[in-house]
């Protein structure tokens, strides 16, 4: 089980979200209370503040469930599936859901499940669409930075890497501050890495690797060292692994919001000079730094960018329906999140606050996936 499912049962206390007290509450991993008509699967980066937007802010009407757990999740519906890890898996049981042409959803063992259009509402995506087509609509939800989390025990000065520095650790290839040793592993700063990516379907990983300019090698980073879950301290099991990290999550992990699966000796980098934390902020009250970006403006997604919008997925008939169930789900992601209940969720949750969060004009279209 993923470490990060490992939570209280207990759900965040709202006062401690909306005052951003610093003491150490968690999520819970899956929904506390039953009777939800709405339900979101998908991301593991934004599956910890809508725990918290979910369990104790403005959307209770959502049953948020994670993307790692029990192999089976039983939905509110009754039905059984294998649980979706991860936004592209997410996204494929939403787009199983609505899909009227195809309603079947098969897992990575290529096991099928016939999913309903209210069996799934909402899929919890950390990349934008890989798929064409006019289906579903991307939303954004609130902003993320990625970069790289990294041990190094020694205690080292954290380290400001390049975004060519990135894509020479990720694919072995020595210049730039980088060189490889004997064993072919790069080395930068004295430190040697060892390059660990995501699990294939994690939005990280996929968001990481264009953002970074890097085509997968496995010479450079073996298949056993890709099958990790996003965002967990517990890759970092030895000195010198490197893997893509969620700066928000990170921060989440360290202001006590969700469990922090990070552990002595592992850091953060920043790059290009950019912070992934607010060199202000400190102890249990972290903010988001200037890698973030402008709140204002959409990240271009150009190689080395590494400021990235979150989203929420939903059928893009949604938001011109009219019938009571999709009037509810669109208020839901658009003007519930910009309370100041739901502000101050993500907030606490590492993440930065987007002035066109949940604006459909900003949305970003995608076809059926599954």
């Amino acid at each position: 089980m993923n470490s990060k499912t490992l939570k209280k049962a207990g759900v965040i206390s709202a006062s401690v979200l909306v005052l951003g007290l610093t003491g150490v509450t968690l999520a819970s991993a899956d929904p506390v209370s039953a009777g939800r008509p709405y339900a979101a699967v998908g991301s593991d980066t934004t599956q910890d503040v809508w725990n918290g937007l979910t369990n104790a802010g403005p959307l209770k009407t959502v049953a948020s469930y994670d993307a790692f757990g029990t192999p089976t999740v039983t939905l509110e519906t009754g039905k059984q599936l294998s649980r979706p890890a991860g936004s592209g898996a997410g996204v494929k049981a939403l787009s199983a859901a609505h899909n009227p042409l195809n309603h079947v959803y098969k897992d990575t063992a290529g096991n099928a499940f016939t999913l309903a259009p209210e069996d799934i509402s909402i899929a919890r995506s950390s990349s934008s669409p890989s798929v064409a087509g006019n289906d579903l609509t991307f939303l954004p939800f609130a902003r993320d930075a990625v970069t790289v989390a990294y041990k190094d025990s020694a205690g080292t000065a954290a380290l400001d890497l390049t975004a060519e520095q990135i894509r020479n650790i990720f694919t072995c290839t020595a210049g730039a501050g980088v060189t490889i040793d004997a064993g072919g592993k790069p080395v930068v700063n004295g430190i040697t890495l060892t390059p660990k990516l995501p699990q294939a379907s994690s939005g990280t990983r996929s968001f990481f690797l264009k953002a970074a300019g890097v085509s997968v090698s496995t010479t450079c980073v073996p298949a056993g060292n890709q099958t990790s879950a996003e965002n967990s301290g517990a890759a970092l099991a030895n000195e010198g692994d490197i893997i893509p990290f969620s700066a928000a999550q990170w921060i989440a992990q360290k202001n006590g919001a969700t469990a922090d699966t990070t552990a002595a000796g592992q850091m953060i980098a920043d790059i290009d000079g950019l912070k992934a934390v607010d060199p202000a902020s400190s102890g249990s009250s972290l903010r988001p730094g200037t890698l973030f970006g402008n709140p204002s403006l959409v990240p271009d997604g150009a190689v080395g960018t590494f400021a990235r919008d979150t989203y929420n997925v939903l059928p893009a008939s949604v938001q011109t329906a009219t019938d009571g169930r999709s009037i509810i789900l669109r208020n839901t992601v658009t003007t519930l999140l910009k309370t100041t209940s739901g502000k101050s969720i993500i907030t606490r949750f590492g993440f930065r606050n987007v002035d066109y969060a949940g604006d459909w004009t900003k949305g970003k279209p995608s076809g059926y996936t599954n």
